[in-house]
């Protein structure tokens, strides 16, 4: 338990149907991401990948309040690459996202990673002011097609944890 949450390893069998529930009340970000405010399949799709690190983060009463999504080593060694951090429309303006990536940058340094990666999708500006707000800068922007060929522009950025990277 951290503060008021805590913090699990999510896996299909037994988390997808609780996942693609948080992803119904954050249309928002479904719209933004997908073009359409429902995407019935977007919690399978986050378990296709099997680098990807899926971590479930709950309140003290046990409810799915967010995700954190991340590969290792990616794009290259020592560097970490976010997926996604998606928080309830409930949980969010608490400081849930900052706590989670403090912690969250504290072990990724622990595990030797010098730097972490997110792309940020056009039409999100509190998402973008969020990671610019804790240290993330702009390292390029580009196209990016979701899995339901709904196309925007995503901007990559970068936040270095230690050392040159």
């Amino acid at each position: 338990m951290i503060d008021d949450y805590y913090v699990a390893r999510l896996d299909r069998e037994t988390h997808a149907a609780q996942l693609q529930s948080l992803y119904d009340r954050c249309s928002d970000y479904v719209e933004i991401a997908f073009g359409n405010s429902v995407h019935p399949t977007a919690a399978e799709e986050d378990f296709v990948f099997a680098r990807n690190m899926i971590f479930g983060i709950y309140s003290r009463d046990g409810r799915l309040i967010g995700v954190l999504e991340m590969l290792r080593d990616y794009p290259k060694r020592d560097e970490w690459w976010i997926g996604l951090l998606m928080l309830d429309p409930a949980a969010r303006g608490q400081g849930f996202g900052a706590r989670i990536c403090r912690t969250t940058f504290d072990w990724i340094a622990h595990e030797g990673g010098r730097a972490v990666w997110i792309g940020v999708l056009n039409g999100s500006e509190r998402a973008y002011e969020f990671w610019k707000k804790i240290g993330f800068v702009d390292v390029e922007s580009q196209p990016y097609v979701a899995s339901n060929s709904y196309e925007t522009t995503v901007v990559l950025m970068k936040k270095i944890l230690s050392g040159e990277v």
